[in-house]
């Protein structure tokens, strides 16, 4: 398991898409996984985009892993409220960031200063991989379609 130090570290570490295309969110009920690596390319990133709920056409999670298994990131944009271990309960849409010796298991409210409209799931897209440090310029963020 990673050490806070360590997650830090890859939360902050400049990424690159490995994909420079465009990008098409899913469909509902489907899935996408990116591509990215570090400036240096010795770490590897995923980022998940998953909207498998098929009810809610705006229910949607963005993501990040690390080496295929370690979250790093999540942000849930519909769903649940979520209950942290400390019993506080956060609304949806919130940001699970990992913490050493809980994972992904807290959550926290969103910025609306770094996510500027999460009911635009391109524009929630875009503001996530800002937010997860993907190195400018980013063409593929720039052509985000939308297909619902």
């Amino acid at each position: 398991m990673l050490s806070q130090d360590e997650v830090d570290y890859l939360l902050s570490l400049i990424k690159i898409l490995t994909d420079s295309k465009g990008i098409k969110l899913p469909i509902p009920g489907e899935s996408l996984e990116l591509q990215l690596h570090g400036k240096d390319d010795r770490e590897k990133f995923i980022i998940d985009v998953n909207r498998k709920g098929t009810i809610n056409v705006k229910k949607c999670t963005f993501q990040t892993r690390h080496q295929k298994s370690i979250v790093l990131l999540r942000l849930d944009l519909s769903g649940s409220p979520h209950r942290n271990p400390n019993g506080d309960v956060i609304q949806c849409p919130h940001l699970h960031i990992f913490k050493e010796g809980y994972g992904t298991s807290w959550a926290y409210p969103i910025d609306d200063k770094i996510f500027s409209d999460v009911d635009n799931l391109a524009q929630a897209l875009k503001d996530f991989l800002l937010y997860n440090h993907v190195e400018e310029p980013y063409p593929a963020i720039m052509q985000i379609q939308t297909l619902i």
